[in-house]
């Protein structure tokens, strides 16, 4: 007389170790400025190099101009003014010898940071239990 047997998976039996899957996620940092440049009166980074480079071109420009005025001064030596090379020499260090500095304080506010930090993310799949 044929017996029931019991129907067992193909790998009854094997030891399979569990599977640990982690999910790290990474932390982000945002950083607010405007109280700070507020608060300094500062310009924002992008209107400073803007501004920057429009003044470069108008300090070309203005150069060329007075390279142009000394030349005719030089060249214009008949009419008479004493010295032309030695006024030109004083009016250049005049203008560039000159600097200014401007000492700034510190911001009453300062920078506001946001930091968000993310728990890891851990699932475990026992691959099933052996029975007993």
């Amino acid at each position: 007389m044929p017996s029931i047997q019991p129907v067992f998976p193909a790998d009854w039996g094997i030891y399979r170790p569990a599977e640990i899957t982690i999910r790290m996620k990474s932390a982000e940092m945002e950083t607010d400025w405007t109280s700070v440049f507020y608060d300094m009166e500062l310009k924002r980074p992008i209107t400073v190099a803007k501004e920057l480079g429009q003044a470069a071109m108008e300090k070309a420009i203005e150069d060329v101009a007075i390279k142009a005025q000394e030349g005719d001064r030089m060249m214009n030596i008949a009419v008479g003014e004493k010295n032309v090379f030695g006024k030109i020499a004083h009016d250049r260090y005049m203008r560039n010898g000159q600097k200014e500095i401007t000492v700034e304080t510190i911001p009453h506010q300062g920078v506001l940071i946001d930091f968000r930090i993310y728990p890891p993310e851990i699932t475990v799949d026992p691959r099933g239990a052996l029975p007993k």
